[in-house]
């Protein structure tokens, strides 16, 4: 079982039916993830695939997901497939979270979690000194950005 690597949470000031439908549809996720430019497939129904176009500090690819786990309107896990970027060289048994917890009937807490092992040592090594760091300021990102979204 992978380690968890980042932890974040958010209290959104929406239903949880909201909040849910914002982070399985697809077409939004662009407008969530900092890194995806498109995405392609699906996000609502356990073990579909999505794919997208990824953009990390100038370098471009792609990186194709599959949920493997879906609770209505609780929780989502996402596992790499594949991806032209190398995360999959990087990191073991990568798995991407999310949480919900309804507060009351229009406030909602979003949990975003990642869960992996570095490769080797050189990776051990760069997650200790950034790739953590990293992983949580872009689920920061993600969680603000949906946000933003659900209190429109």
């Amino acid at each position: 079982m992978s380690k968890l690597q980042a932890h974040n949470e958010i209290v959104i000031n929406a239903t949880i039916g909201s909040v849910w439908a914002i982070i399985t549809d697809i077409k939004l996720l662009d407008k969530i993830n900092p890194g995806v430019i498109t995405a392609t497939g699906r996000m609502d129904k356990q073990g579909e695939t999505r794919t997208c176009e990824m953009e990390n500090r100038g370098k471009k690819g792609t990186m194709t997901e599959k949920l493997v786990e879906l609770v209505h309107e609780k929780k989502t896990v996402w596992v790499i497939e594949n991806d032209s970027m190398g995360m999959g060289k990087m990191l073991k048994d990568p798995r991407f979270c999310f949480y919900l917890e309804k507060i009351d009937d229009n406030r909602t807490k979003l949990i975003n979690e990642s869960y992996y092992e570095p490769a080797n040592l050189l990776v051990r090594i760069m997650n200790a000194l950034m790739m953590k760091k990293k992983m949580s300021e872009i689920q920061g990102q993600i969680l603000s950005n949906i946000k933003t979204l659900a209190e429109k």
